[in-house]
């Protein structure tokens, strides 16, 4: 217990020194003359004990009237308790929504724990305490803004649902402090095991952040890697198991092929070791899966899928730096997948290779991507560079210009080229081509100017854009109707018309409708691994989602967190200071009401 206002305790000091007093102050008696004393006796106690000199006697009354000045005293100081619950008028809640949360080393789940523990948190709070919740998922999102409404957060915490996929705690974190900049008393509390990445450009601002660990166990063995190649001796199938907790595993293995089982066995991974097994597969099998069955603690990561239909798979070589905006928007199609390297190697099983920012290099792909640096091979011949060059509004009825616009795009630096013979200017700004087009035996896309020197990233038209270039050199395959995504990441499908309606059933049966947007349909909704089916207009197509996330299947729950520069350790409890005054003062009326009745009585 503390103490609001220590200084207060001071006043018992003269206060009681007061009521001491009282009992020793003599009283002014007239003289009389009595033929004995012994006929009244209180009264001759009353003149001794108020005799200013005399001995101060014990009393009753005297201890009363003392114990309830110092509650008096003491409730004024303002003492307080420690509570678990809320700590300032503004609190935002962040809950974990991640892949590892799914965990079942504590009842019912890692994040049935977080739910629990916000509902405590609501449960505590005071009358006027603002509360948020935010969902740290694969998307944060708010799932009630600030308010008091208890009722209605309690709702909204149910409602919150786990998914198989990584978490982007950091954006949910500076979600939070954007919420609380405002706020004079405010605390961030995050509820999750610390199973993400370090969190960099973060600062709480006025904001106090606790982490709150949930979690107890590292045990798991995930599938994390697996695949399927044609040898001369037939399809056959990769798969590696790997075991982060301190005891060797036993469980099965199981495969099937487009939903038949064709090879089952029994595995023992080592502690902390892993575990590789290759198979043979069916010639004819377009869908194969990997089943784990196990004594773990997570079971997301025990499924994994791999492809074989042709056309269900774009392999992307990405060169040159670390480019965010590129990389998240060639993920946004379910068909790719993006590798990245530093030095050119072997291309020829690449579909797509993107230099971004790199010098174009001769490939053996499909077809190749350059932004900002032409090559001998480009469509294009370099000859200078022009500073924040101006778009002009001629743009050649191209599938690759289809729902994009330059128009208010700022651009700091491109290049200043010519196109070749066999080169076509689709996109052209004031001072030369800003796109140009080749469709030669290789397909290839020159863009003058690079993403992270514009706001093209920022614009809708960019991944739109990044689409066009992907259907343009890779064109669907009308026989490909299966696709493989990681879970909880977001994917687009094509669209034949505004007026589809695209209808996705999820692996527990639930549906969802959705409506296109542009010439697509923007899918985010696969937060659990397994089959899901999407049908428009009378075509169907199966859409397998995996985890496959060495951070998410590492489960071990972490002491400490960094968030920005900052280590914040866990805390058992979100503690908050509680007043203690009332039940003070309610002790002193009640010492008062002893020492009234005493004093009645003895009167």
């Amino acid at each position: 217990m503390s103490l609001g206002h220590l200084s207060a305790l001071f006043w018992l000091i003269p206060l009681g020194a007061v009521v001491i007093v009282l009992y020793l102050l003599k009283m002014r008696r007239k003289d009389m003359r009595v033929p004995a004393t012994f006929l009244w006796p209180q009264t001759t106690y009353e003149i001794r004990a108020n005799s200013l000199f005399q001995k101060l006697r014990l009393s009753l009354l005297l201890f009363l009237q003392l114990l309830a000045l110092a509650l008096v005293v003491l409730g004024l100081a303002q003492p307080q308790v420690k509570r678990t619950g809320l700590g300032g008028e503004v609190t935002v809640v962040v809950i974990d929504s991640s892949a590892s949360m799914s965990a079942v080393d504590i009842a019912p789940t890692r994040f049935g724990r977080a739910k629990q523990v916000a509902a405590n948190i609501v449960n505590q709070a005071k009358g006027g305490d603002k509360l948020c919740i935010i969902e740290a998922g694969p998307v944060p999102r708010v799932v009630f803004p600030l308010s008091v409404d208890l009722a209605g957060i309690r709702q909204a915490i149910k409602a919150i649902k786990p998914s198989d996929a990584e978490s982007d705690v950091g954006e949910a974190m500076r979600l939070a402090v954007s919420l609380t900049a405002k706020q004079g008393s405010a605390r961030i509390v995050l509820l999750s095991d610390g199973v993400f990445g370090e969190i960099s450009n973060f600062s709480p601002g006025k904001a106090r952040v606790d982490f709150e660990r949930i979690g107890s166990s590292e045990a798991n063995v995930a599938i994390n890697s697996f695949g399927a190649t044609e040898t001369p001796k037939g399809r056959l199938v990769f798969c590696s198991l790997k075991n982060y907790g301190k005891l060797p595993s036993l469980g099965t293995l199981n495969f099937r092929a487009d939903g038949k089982l064709f090879n089952s066995m029994k595995i023992e991974v080592s502690a902390k070791g892993t575990l590789g097994k290759t198979v043979s597969a069916p010639s004819s099998a377009k869908v194969i899966e990997a089943f784990l069955t196990n004594e773990d603690m997570l079971k997301s990561d025990n499924y994994a899928v791999s492809l074989t239909d042709p056309g269900a798979t774009v392999r992307v070589l990405l060169m040159g730096p670390d480019d965010l905006f590129v990389e998240r928007a060639f993920s946004l199609d379910p068909r790719v997948a993006l590798d990245k390297a530093s030095t050119l190697p072997s291309t020829k099983d690449y579909d797509i290779v993107v230099f971004d920012g790199v010098k174009e290099q001769k490939t053996e792909s499909k077809g190749v991507l350059t932004f900002g640096v032409a090559g001998t091979p480009s469509p294009v011949k370099a000859f200078g560079d022009v500073k924040e060059p101006i778009f002009l509004d001629l743009v050649k009825n191209h599938p690759l210009m289809q729902d994009v616009d330059f128009e208010g795009t700022y651009i700091g630096r491109s290049e200043k080229v010519k196109p070749k013979a066999n080169g076509e200017v689709i996109a052209e700004g004031r001072d030369g081509p800003w796109i140009v087009v080749s469709s030669l035996s290789q397909k290839q896309v020159y863009v003058s100017f690079q993403p992270l020197q514009s706001d093209f990233p920022l614009q809708p038209g960019f991944p739109i854009f990044i689409s066009n270039v992907i259907d343009f050199i890779c064109p669907r395959e009308s026989k490909s109707n299966t696709l493989a995504v990681a879970a909880g990441r977001p994917f687009t499908v094509p669209a034949n018309s505004e007026s589809d309606v695209l209808t996705i059933v999820s692996p527990d049966g639930s549906n969802e409708t959705l409506k296109p947007f542009g010439n697509s349909f923007s899918i985010r909704e696969t937060r659990t691994v397994g089959r899901y089916e999407m049908s428009s207009n009378g075509k169907k197509q199966a859409v397998y989602a995996s985890l496959t996330n060495d951070l998410e299947s590492n489960i071990a729950p972490q002491k400490r967190i960094l968030l920005g520069s900052t280590e914040v350790k866990s805390v058992e409890a979100s503690l908050r200071l509680a007043d203690f005054w009332r039940p003070v003062l309610l002790v002193a009326l009640l010492v008062l009401a002893v020492e009234w009745f005493v004093f009645a009585r003895r009167s």
